[in-house]
């Protein structure tokens, strides 16, 4: 069993973990609300609460929703989730849609991805949300699957700026 929780100090120690882990790969972090540039984890908490409201989102970026995805038995961290209540630039209407995930290198490939995006997909429609689009590189299969598992349709395939083949899949609630 897994479930989402907000961001919290509890959960610092594993946050910092988890971000050295794709560091070190050199990988980037999905869903994770710049915590690939966070000086301080602590800090990252505090800017992902104030990231869930319009009155304190910074001025550029959307209002959105963080949860780490735990699982139950052992309160290991996951994966982590970010929903975007709207799209509000160019930029998230056509490559960062919204909803971005990432899952622990060391957990992939055991369904997780396919759950973190379930519970996403429920927190947008607590939301009020009733159609959400999730993007992925065209190179990403695992990532393309667990998208059409939940029911995301293909709508098209663009280039980004990175040059870079994204799928876009929308999702309707």
């Amino acid at each position: 069993m897994v479930k989402l929780v907000t961001p919290s100090e509890e959960y610092a120690e594993q946050i910092a973990a988890y971000k050295a882990a794709f560091l070190e790969k050199e990988e980037v972090l999905h869903g994770t609300s710049f915590l690939s540039e966070a000086d301080s984890i602590k800090q990252w908490i505090v800017d992902v609460d104030k990231y869930r409201k319009k009155e304190t989102v910074p001025a550029g970026y959307a209002p959105a929703g963080t949860w780490l995805l735990i699982r139950e038995s052992d309160n290991r961290l996951l994966g982590i989730t970010n929903l975007r209540f709207e799209l509000t630039n160019e930029f998230l209407k056509q490559y960062g849609g919204h909803i971005g995930y990432s899952i622990h290198p060391d957990e992939r490939g055991k369904g997780y991805g396919a759950k973190i995006l379930e519970l996403t997909l429920k927190k947008a429609k607590e939301n009020h949300l009733d159609r959400v689009l999730v993007n992925c590189d065209d190179s990403n299969l695992a990532s393309a699957s667990v998208i059409e598992a939940n029911n995301g349709k293909l709508e098209n395939k663009i280039i980004d700026s990175n040059n870079i083949l994204i799928r876009r899949y929308w999702i309707t609630l």
